[in-house]
């Protein structure tokens, strides 16, 4: 308003000046009647142009002044608070970062899987740029894990987290799956020419499946050595590989599938689509040896357990499970590593699945494992065993993985990561292809239509 007012006064000012200026002019002589008339209408024409420009002047500046008012009208608030209406709400921030850390954890661990087949083939000192990067984008991931359990567990203080707390928290987590991933999306190119799969596929397939010949032997041995453990220990002793010989042989029939077909596309000089079905059985190969190295595993421990406790009480003997034994007997190291071990075995081979409460449990359980108090490894076994409930009911809701019409495999795959669909949980006409290193932009890069 004052801009308005003084703008107006500036206008009367300039159209009273016309006047003033004939008042002073009295004194001066009276010019001839003839020449008066041209200096009349020259004296108008410039005392009008200076009061319109004045007028003019003063409608802009009453003009913005309205604007201006109107606008701070709309927005009486603070500025902190302005910022705020254009903010994600939290609970879009939480279904993103939930989603970031799944996608990202499915990237490292399909990495994982990969780079294992590069640094056979090629060497450790040719892979260490590319392990580098995974370590990288691991360390990034373990930290918004770490964040995501402030947020789940009470006990964190997540019921004491302000909204701005809370948005932090989720705003890095975001950040840091970010970082992960193009830490991955970054090395890809290079990693793809360690590879070099269109160039010298025969090396890499071969190295495939001499990999899958000892895993089939090996699998028909841990077969053997589970109906063993099932006839000295416990049920419950068991349980944490239950289910592993049939699922190693499900992988091992995808694998079989998969590495025929790499071989014909490389008979007839198509690397391209070689390279597609040799990374799908790479990875149908390495979930293999998950398997069954989860029941190797189990045995030594739990002859292990078995020898530890019975220098301790109560044993009830031969038929028990020896890990609850010690576990009884306030001796955590081994039975909360057995535990988070076998967690993480089911996770990897069931991340299709799985979802982001169990990964993040996971995750803790491992950063427990790392101490070596008693009390910390008492945690991690229970986090682990949190872990797997929840994974566990994932994979029920996600159905059936083995209800595919002919027994190929490729429910089980899908299961378990190998292949990438198009939405979680989507049928076989979704499929696209294999995951390979990477980040959420490039681990899909040698997907293709089709069925598997």
């Amino acid at each position: 308003m004052a801009h308005a007012a003084f703008g107006g006064l500036v206008a009367v000012g300039w159209l009273l000046l016309p006047s003033a200026t004939d008042t002073t002019a009295v004194d001066r002589p009276t010019p001839p009647a003839v020449m008066a008339q041209p200096e009349d209408d020259g004296s108008s024409a410039t005392d009008l142009i200076l009061p319109v420009a004045a007028a003019g002047a003063a409608a802009a500046i009453a003009t913005y002044s309205l604007v201006r008012r109107r606008r701070r009208t709309t927005l009486r608030t603070t500025p902190t608070a302005t910022f705020e209406q254009h903010l994600a709400p939290l609970s879009d921030l939480h279904r993103r970062g939930q989603r970031l850390l799944v996608e990202t954890d499915d990237s490292v661990r399909t990495s994982a899987e990969e780079l294992r087949f590069a640094a056979a083939r090629s060497g450790n000192e040719a892979a260490k740029p590319y392990v580098e990067a995974l370590t990288e984008a691991r360390e990034e991931l373990t930290t918004a894990f770490r964040l995501r359990q402030r947020l789940d567990e009470p006990g964190e203080g997540a019921d004491t987290l302000s909204p701005d707390d809370e948005r932090a928290l989720l705003e890095e987590i975001l950040a840091r799956c970010t970082t992960a991933q193009r830490r991955l999306d970054t090395a890809a190119p290079g990693f793809d020419q360690l590879r070099a799969l269109e160039r010298e596929m025969t090396p890499a397939l071969e190295c495939a499946e001499a990999r899958f010949r000892e895993l089939t032997g090996r699998t028909a041995t841990a077969a053997t050595t589970l109906a063993g453990l099932r006839e000295r220990y416990a049920p419950t002793a068991c349980l944490p590989v239950a289910g592993h010989v049939e699922q190693a042989k499900d992988r091992l029939v995808f694998a079989t599938a998969e590495l025929n077909r790499a071989r014909q596309a490389t008979d007839t000089g198509n690397n391209e689509a070689a390279a597609v079905h040799l990374r799908a059985a790479e990875g149908a190969v390495d979930q293999t040896d998950v398997f069954v190295t989860g029941v190797e595993r189990l045995a030594i421990e739990l002859a292990r357990a078995a020898e530890t406790a019975k220098r301790g009480a109560p044993f009830t003997g031969p038929y028990d499970d020896p890990l609850d034994v010690l576990r009884r007997q306030g001796h955590w190291p081994l039975p909360a590593r057995s535990t988070v071990t076998a967690t993480a075995d089911f996770i990897t081979t069931h991340r299709g699945a799985v979802g982001v409460r169990a990964r993040t449990r996971m995750t803790e359980a491992e950063r427990y494992l790392a101490h070596a108090e008693a009390e910390s490894t008492q945690r991690a076994h229970t986090l682990a065993q949190e872990a797997r409930r929840l994974a566990e009911q994932d994979v029920r809701a996600y159905g059936n993985p083995y209800g595919g019409p002919v027994g190929d495999g490729v429910a089980g795959a899908l299961l378990g990561g190998i292949l990438l669909d198009e939405a979680h949980g989507g049928g076989r006409g979704d499929l696209r292809g294999p995951a390979c290193y990477g980040g959420t932009a490039t681990r899909g890069r040698r997907a293709v239509g089709g069925q598997f």
